[in-house]
């Protein structure tokens, strides 16, 4: 992952310039696909999963993810440049012709909020998050904390969960919810 982050942002001194080569790189390289169908075993058990999350790693050697892979993948990298409370991978809602869940990024860059779509490389890389109005936080993590916004509920697919285990941790999140900054 460093590695990765190393060689696309070499020769960059700029947050932003990081950032955007970071997000480039995600948007143009990993084929996006809506569901990443694997087999997934955790301490023997294993389970077929119809909409795999993968590690980061897995999206850099196969270049192929689901929303929620991409944007695993981006804010591991944009971690590199920023402090944990500046960038997070957030499960939300997108509000458009057919609502859903959907993931993206959310960074601070000098006290200003964007979101970074991970899926498009036609969207800009930075997009002030006052302006993402379409776009509903409900959860956000990265490699060091999680928090979810106390209210709100998650979409499918999301809230059917990609398998037994997620359920249970979006349905504690939305209870024990740890209130987001927004």
């Amino acid at each position: 992952m460093q590695d990765l982050y190393s060689s696309l942002t070499q020769g960059l001194s700029g947050t932003q310039e990081k950032l955007t080569a970071c997000w480039k790189w995600v948007s143009s390289q990993v084929k996006y696909v809506t569901a990443v169908k694997g087999k997934l075993c955790i301490a023997g058990k294993c389970f077929f999963q119809d909409d795999l999350w993968q590690d980061p790693s897995i999206t850099i050697h196969t270049k192929i993810g689901n929303c929620a892979n991409s944007a695993m993948l981006l804010a591991s990298l944009v971690r590199n440049a920023l402090l944990p409370n500046q960038a997070y991978c957030v499960l939300g809602n997108l509000h458009s012709s057919k609502p859903g869940g959907h993931a993206w990024v959310k960074v601070v860059v000098d006290g200003e909020d964007f979101i970074m779509e991970a899926t498009s490389p036609k969207a800009p890389a930075l997009v002030p998050e006052g302006a993402a109005e379409r776009y509903e936080p409900v959860h956000y993590f990265n490699d060091k904390e999680v928090l979810a916004v106390v209210g709100r509920t998650q979409l499918v697919p999301y809230a059917v969960a990609y398998s037994d285990w997620l359920a249970d941790y979006l349905n504690w999140a939305y209870i024990k919810a740890t209130k987001a900054r927004e």
